[in-house]
């Protein structure tokens, strides 16, 4: 089972929590049974859950992903409503329950509608977690970087070649396009590699991974692997839609640096630290040597096979005295 996978089935569990709390409520609201209501919600959260991370957020759901986050609320609450009918009914069979199916019927408009009241809130919980990341909401409600925490990170810094000329000729609006479909389909192969999105920057990202994570069995190197891979399978797709394919280049740097919460309206948890300016300049290095990965020494030093690395030289970075030795990774197919 790949981390993406198990990171959608995390967020199913999580949905089916919150519309067994929101259950409850329903079901104490109408003075029905709690094992009805509370089964009823379980089941609707499992749907809701499982439409919501293998539908909407699949390759499937591109059209819903690209409508405004309104429209896509309404949808989901249509769906809800088809749940909650289906998951009355097997709920009474599962609990052998079927003779009270005429109160339930008598009550089903006021019941449907309170439910459906009920259902707008954990649809915008489920959508506020997939926002900000289940680990990234979880760090922040228990206050895990609440002080400053020194770690051990691996950074990864990503663009699109040629961006500027790319959207002057695609023009604005099919630019987003294009880049919106290009990051969805990168985040996958860091995510089933150990890595996180840590942030979204204009046609590119920034990736973690914690340092260990990172050396297990090279699981950097394959991230990258799997990102080149990911996007010539879909050359088609992108020529097909945009006229055009992306091409990309990647720096990796990692070390020591500090992570704590950071902002005051709006939370977040930030990184700071000399190893995001150098892993920066190592994506600028990739551009400078007309290469499509450029890794530090530091981060080759650690690999536990260096086959398709090579040295090709040394960056001045603003503000660290000694020059940083570098070397480009030639990506490969996934073994």
């Amino acid at each position: 089972m790949t981390a993406t996978t198990r990171r959608r089935l995390a967020a199913v569990l999580l949905a089916m929590a919150i519309f067994a709390c929101l259950g409850l409520v329903t079901t104490a609201a109408v003075g029905r049974p709690i094992e009805i209501g509370t089964l009823n919600a379980l089941l609707i959260g499992a749907g809701i859950g499982l439409f919501e991370e293998f539908y909407v957020q699949g390759p499937r759901g591109n059209w819903m992903r690209a409508m405004h986050p309104l429209r896509v609320i309404v949808i989901e609450i249509l769906v809800v409503m088809v749940l909650y009918l289906v998951a009355l009914h097997v709920t009474h069979v599962v609990l052998g329950r079927l003779d009270d199916l005429p109160v339930v019927y008598r009550r089903l408009p006021y019941g449907l509608a309170f439910f459906t009241a009920f259902s707008i809130v954990g649809i915008l919980m489920m959508r506020v977690a997939h926002f900000v990341g289940l680990r990234t909401l979880l760090d922040l409600i228990i206050g895990t970087y609440h002080r400053p925490v020194e770690e051990r990170k691996v950074l990864l810094f990503l663009d699109i070649n040629g961006s500027t000329a790319l959207s002057e000729r695609l023009g604005a609006l099919t630019m987003r396009a294009f880049v919106r479909k290009f990051l969805s389909d990168l985040s996958p192969p860091i995510v089933d590699h150990g890595g996180d999105i840590y942030l979204y920057k204009g046609d590119g990202l920034i990736a973690i991974w914690n340092w260990a994570d990172a050396f297990r069995q090279d699981a950097i190197l394959r991230a990258v692997d799997a990102m080149f891979a990911t996007v010539a399978h879909e050359t088609d797709a992108y020529q097909r839609w945009f006229g055009v394919a992306p091409a990309f280049r990647i720096g990796i740097h990692g070390g020591a640096v500090i992570v704590s919460e950071q902002g005051d309206a709006r939370r977040s948890i930030g990184i700071y630290g000399d190893a995001i300016n150098i892993a920066a300049r190592m994506e600028e290095a990739a551009r400078a040597h007309n290469v499509r990965c450029v890794i530090s020494e530091v981060v080759a030093g650690a690999l536990a096979d260096r086959t398709r690395v090579r040295v090709i030289g040394a960056e001045q970075v603003k503000g660290i005295s000694a020059p940083i030795a570098i070397c480009e990774y030639a990506p490969g197919r996934l073994a």
